[in-house]
């Protein structure tokens, strides 16, 4: 099967960049939509307080982040790349809402870097996008093992 629209969800470490470049290696000339997900749901342990200010330095980050890495897909001649600074929960977003809205057709994650201690109390995106997505989900390996 051909993979003609993916996404990338990304999180501003390093592991983007590979996910970015292995994607391009894989299909090289499939559109990609690059997504960060500012996390308004009060992330993984609870509510957060959010004001304006927070808000927007959250805002500022993600920026930073996906204009970094629609720079580095240009970099490695990915010409194809959109990219998209979504807020909300991150699992919901990556594995339902932008999927549906975009239309793409595999959705691409890294492995989880949290803890096995976060991993039991939150769960993980990696594997919520897996058990719930409607497309096709790959979970590429970051790091050796």
């Amino acid at each position: 099967m051909a993979y003609n629209n993916i996404l990338i969800a990304v999180d501003g470490s390093e592991v983007s960049n590979l996910l970015i470049k292995k994607v391009h290696e894989f299909v090289p000339e499939a559109h990609i939509d690059i997504l960060i997900v500012v996390d308004t749901s009060g992330g993984y342990f609870g509510t957060i307080v959010m004001n304006a200010d927070i808000v927007y330095q959250m805002e500022q980050d993600a920026e930073k982040v996906i204009n970094k890495a629609y720079d580095y897909a240009k970099s490695i001649g990915h010409a194809n790349t959109d990219v998209h600074v979504r807020f909300g929960a991150p699992k919901q977003v990556i594995a339902r809402d932008f999927p549906r809205d975009h239309k793409n057709d595999l959705i691409v994650v890294g492995e989880t870097g949290l803890s096995r201690l976060q991993r039991a109390m939150a769960g993980t995106i990696p594997s919520f996008v897996t058990h719930t997505a409607t497309t096709d989900v790959l979970i590429m390996r970051t790091a050796k093992k």
